[in-house]
C-alpha cells in the first residue's frame, strides 16, 4: 500500500472499529430490508488471524461478524483510497468474499455465511466510473450473465445406463469404468459395453498408446476389487481384450502383463493373480483357433454378454451362435 493511503487506512480503521460509528454506517448505507436482517447487538470485529490476507490489495478492509438472518454471518468493508483505476474492484471483492467463506468453514462450521461487502470510495474520478456488477468483468457481460456463476452442471454416472454411457463416443470407455468401480461384480456384466464399437483399437491407434494401457490397468484394479471374479473369470476377460484390439496392442497388453508379474515377484505379493493374467492373454493371442473361439464364445453367451461382441470376437456367425445355445 502506498504512504498516501496509510492515513486513510488508519482512520477508516479506527472509525469502524468503534461499534456506535459502525452501526450509524450500516443505518444510512444499507437498505431497509437488508438492515433488518442484521442482529446490530451480535456485532463483533474479527480478529486478524481470521481475516483473509490479499497481498496486492489496494484498499483497506474490516471485518465484523454478526448474526444475519438468525445465521452466522459478516459484513465485509473495504475503502478505495488509491487514485489509479481499478475495473476489477468486482472481481476483487468476490474472490475476497470467497475467500472468507472458505475460511468460516475452516473454522468447523458446515455451511457458508452470508458476506455483505460494502465499499466506501473517495478517489479523483467522481462519480465513481466502474461497474459494481461481476458480469462487467468479463469480456462478453452478456454471456458470462447467461453461463457463468450458476449452478454447476452434474454428470451423475450412478443414475445412467451403460446403454446411455456407450453413447458419449471415446468418453463412455472412462466413464464405464468409473460406473462400475466400486460396484463388487463380474466385469462381463458390461464388458461388452466397454470394448463395444470398436473404441480401443480406436484409442490405440487414434488417441495414444499409453492412454489404452492406463484404461487397461485401471480395468485389472478393477477386477482384482471384485471379490468373486477369480483368475480363470479375469483371464477370460482379458482374452476378449486381446480379441477387441490390433496385433500391436496384444503385443502391449503382453509385455504389459509381463511386467506386472515381474514388479508381482519383486514385491511377493498377488504373484498368482498376475500369472494368471498372463497366461490369459497369452491363450488370447491363439484365438484364431477355431476350438477356442467356441469355448470363450460358450462362456460369454453364459455370462449375458452382447452377441455383437461375441460375434466380433470370436469371429462367429449367428447361426454357430445359435447351434452353441441348443
Amino acid at each position: 500500500m502506498s504512504s498516501i493511503s496509510k492515513p486513510h487506512d488508519a482512520l477508516f480503521k479506527r472509525s469502524l472499529q468503534h461499534k456506535q460509528i459502525m452501526v450509524d454506517w450500516l443505518v444510512h448505507h444499507l437498505p431497509k430490508e437488508t438492515l433488518a436482517l442484521i442482529d446490530t447487538a451480535t456485532l463483533v470485529m474479527t480478529p486478524n488471524e481470521y481475516v483473509p490476507k490479499w497481498p496486492d490489495t489496494l484498499y483497506s478492509d474490516i471485518v465484523y461478524s454478526c448474526k444475519i438472518g438468525g445465521k452466522p454471518g459478516y459484513i465485509y468493508l473495504a475503502a478505495e483510497h488509491q487514485s489509479s483505476d481499478d475495473e476489477m474492484m468486482a472481481f476483487r471483492i468476490l474472490c475476497y468474499v470467497v475467500e472468507l467463506m472458505n475460511n468460516h468453514l475452516k473454522q468447523g462450521h458446515k455451511k457458508l455465511p452470508i458476506v455483505l461487502p460494502l465499499v466506501l470510495y473517495h478517489g479523483e474520478k467522481s462519480p465513481y466510473p466502474y461497474s459494481t456488477k461481476i458480469w462487467d468483468c468479463f469480456e462478453n457481460p452478456e454471456l458470462a450473465k447467461a453461463i457463468a456463476l450458476k449452478p454447476f452442471q452434474l454428470i451423475d454416472l450412478t443414475v445412467m445406463s451403460d446403454e446411455e454411457i456407450n453413447q458419449h463416443g471415446l468418453a463412455s470407455v472412462m466413464e464405464i469404468l468409473f460406473k462400475h468401480y466400486r460396484q463388487r461384480q463380474s466385469p462381463f456384466s458390461w464388458l461388452g459395453a466397454l470394448l463395444s464399437k470398436g473404441k480401443m483399437t480406436t484409442i490405440y491407434t487414434q488417441v495414444s498408446p499409453d492412454y489404452f494401457k492406463d484404461v487397461l490397468r485401471y480395468f485389472i484394479e478393477i477386477c482384482g476389487k471384485a471379490n468373486e471374479t477369480g483368475t480363470d473369470e479375469l483371464d477370460k476377460a482379458l482374452a476378449l481384450w486381446v480379441q477387441s484390439v490390433p496385433e500391436q496392442a496384444q503385443e502391449d497388453i503382453m509385455t504389459f502383463a509381463q511386467q506386472l508379474e515381474k514388479r508381482g515377484e519383486e514385491r511377493g505379493e498377488q504373484r498368482g493373480m498376475q500369472k494368471g493374467m498372463q497366461q490369459g492373454m497369452q491363450q488370447g493371442m491363439q484365438q484364431g483357433r477355431q476350438e477356442r473361439n467356441v469355448e470363450i464364445a460358450k462362456q460369454l453367451l453364459a455370462s449375458n454378454v452382447d452377441r455383437s461382441v461375441i460375434k466380433m470376437s470370436t469371429g462367429l456367425s449367428d447361426e454357430e451362435l445359435d447351434m452353441l445355445l441348443h
